[in-house]
């Protein structure tokens, strides 16, 4: 039998259709299966029997997609290496992990802060010490930053940290725009702590991962983020995400609204060169792996000395990128198979 082009996925999760697929995947096969010779299959990744799978995919697959979003497991370790395992017997593993450890955490943030694509003043606390020793000489210093979890999404682990002038602090989370009052930096500074999360000792992928991502706050949060939209290292779309009145959060589930449009409109050509231009400092954190199937670079607005425009990478994502709104995008995945 002809080897087959997979897409995984998990069975939990709030990303499911009335018929327990995420709403993409069935479009994403079948653009395939039209534009390419591949026949094509969605499995379930279950954790007790991943071994079963692995078999199964060994001896039957051509091509993997991973569409899984990483939040809605236990042991996300132990899914990498699973994916792992089928890219060493010569699988071809969309987006591989070794691509989705650096990319699809906020530490790439502080990595590329020497490049045009990022901001001198981010830093990474991979542990408590390393936060307070840091963090409260930069809050005095600008009044007010931005707190990111290395590893999250829609908003959940993200907080705008603010220092009041007798004193106090107030922390807001993006996800749900839940606001928290301390009286002081040392009251903060204790309850943040249960936020670090102990490292798994098991953890193969996940060394060196957990902790905070400390960003500037750029005011023009409120004038939406723009996220450009990528198959491989082609830009397919711009996307004008802008927050809820009120939200410094550009998140659907933080109530923002999204707009797609062509990378061609001339409004976008700033950002589009930056991106295409960024690509070279991307290349050396994907491990000689291709560029993942389908992602995203969000940014946000700033200014530069002169008072022009500039845009500021705010965050990347590679792991599961919805296009259940716009699913004509479908066949830009598919082109993938045709190389």
């Amino acid at each position: 039998m002809a080897k087959r082009v997979f897409i995984i996925e998990y069975a939990k999760g709030s990303d499911k259709g009335f018929d327990g697929f995420r709403p993409d995947s069935k479009p994403i096969l079948q653009a395939i299966e039209q534009e390419t010779k591949y026949k094509t299959e969605i499995v379930f990744y279950k954790p007790n029997k991943k071994y079963e799978l692995l078999d199964y995919l060994k001896e039957n697959a051509h091509s993997v997609i991973s569409r899984i979003n990483p939040g809605n497991l236990k042991e996300v370790d132990e899914y990498f290496q699973f994916l792992k395992a089928l890219g060493n017997y010569g699988v071809i593993v969309h987006t591989h992990p070794d691509v989705m450890i650096n990319l699809d955490f906020k530490d790439i943030l502080a990595k590329l802060k020497d490049t045009k694509l990022g901001d001198k003043q981010t830093e990474f606390y991979h542990t408590y010490g390393e936060f307070v020793t840091r963090f409260p000489s930069l809050l005095k210093e600008y009044g007010i930053r931005v707190l990111k979890t290395n590893y999250g999404s829609t908003g959940e682990g993200v907080y705008l940290v603010s220092l009041k002038d007798d004193g106090s602090i107030v922390s807001t989370e993006a996800v749900n725009n839940d606001k928290y009052y301390y009286e002081n930096m040392q009251e903060f500074l204790t309850a943040f702590e249960r936020k670090f999360e102990e490292e798994s000792e098991n953890a193969a992928y996940f060394k060196g991962k957990v902790g905070f991502v400390n960003c500037r706050y750029l005011p023009r949060i409120c004038e939406g983020e723009v996220r450009v939209l990528l198959v491989n290292d082609k830009i397919i779309s711009v996307v004008h995400k802008k927050p809820q009145e009120g939200q410094f959060s550009a998140t659907l589930f933080s109530g923002a609204k999204y707009k797609y449009e062509s990378p061609d409109e001339p409004k976008w050509k700033d950002v589009v060169k930056l991106t295409q231009k960024g690509l070279k400092d991307i290349k050396p954190f994907l491990h000689g792996q291709n560029y993942p199937i389908l992602w995203t670079m969000d940014y946000i607005l700033d200014y530069d000395k002169e008072g022009n425009d500039v845009y500021v990478l705010s965050e990347i994502n590679c792991s599961c990128v919805g296009i259940s709104t716009e699913l004509q995008y479908a066949k830009e995945v598919a082109k993938v198979f045709k190389k």
